[in-house]
């Protein structure tokens, strides 16, 4: 599994994103307020409706911030306004292949969070053969700390010693797995990123979800 700490680039690379001019990015903001103006919308329900406050999209037009529309916003919004996403991405995202990245869901696909973003397959090379329709991300949260991870839900059962995603009735959590040192036909189960007790089980009575690939934290600023 690849770790990546303090990952804040999961779908745009910032150096990217700091070389480019806003000229593409004010063009986007025009077609945007016109959309919404033709459609009648309204620009707090609007934020809301993309999971942001009441204030995001006014601040995103009217003041710049943020810089550039995160991947994973944008796509709701051109669902909203119903036009291709095509038509509020800036030139110079547009020029980058599609081939590059790939869209997630995920897996919890909860009704209040946002359930989809765009990631970089260059982040999964040097990985084991993967199927993309397989890839699912999981987030938690720990203090001011946010936990990305990628889960391979193909696998579906204990294959080495690794860090795998439980389901415990709908409720997923992260737990590293390995072979129980007192007893060789139970694994042992430490879970990650929580409180609850390390445990022994059976292998068959073991509901696992995925293998993570990969991971990463987002530092929040204070």
């Amino acid at each position: 599994m690849k770790v990546l700490r303090d990952q804040n680039k999961m779908m745009i690379n910032k150096e990217d994103i700091d070389n480019k001019t806003s000229v593409d990015n004010d063009d986007v903001r025009e077609k945007i307020k016109n959309l919404i103006k033709k459609k009648n919308f309204n620009l707090r329900d609007l934020s809301r409706n993309i999971k942001k406050n009441d204030a995001y999209l006014q601040q995103y037009l009217y003041r710049g911030t943020p810089k550039v529309l995160p991947e994973e916003y944008r796509y709701l919004l051109a669902e909203l306004l119903d036009v291709n996403v095509n038509e509020l991405m800036p030139n110079w995202l547009k020029n980058i292949s599609s081939e590059e990245f790939f869209i997630l869901r995920n897996i919890e696909n909860k009704i209040d969070h946002i359930n989809q973003i765009s990631f970089s397959k260059e982040l999964l090379l040097g990985l084991d053969f993967f199927d993309e329709k397989n890839l699912y991300y999981f987030q938690t949260y720990i203090s001011d700390c946010k936990i990305t991870t990628i889960v391979d839900v193909s696998i579906k059962k204990f294959i080495k010693p690794n860090i795998y995603l439980l389901n415990d009735k709908k409720n997923y959590f992260l737990a590293a797995i390995e072979f129980s040192k007192l007893n060789q036909s139970k694994l042992s189960v430490k879970p990650y990123f929580n409180h609850f007790s390390p445990f022994q089980i059976n292998a068959n009575l073991l509901n696992i979800s995925g293998l993570i690939l990969w991971q990463c934290s987002k530092i929040f600023s204070k």
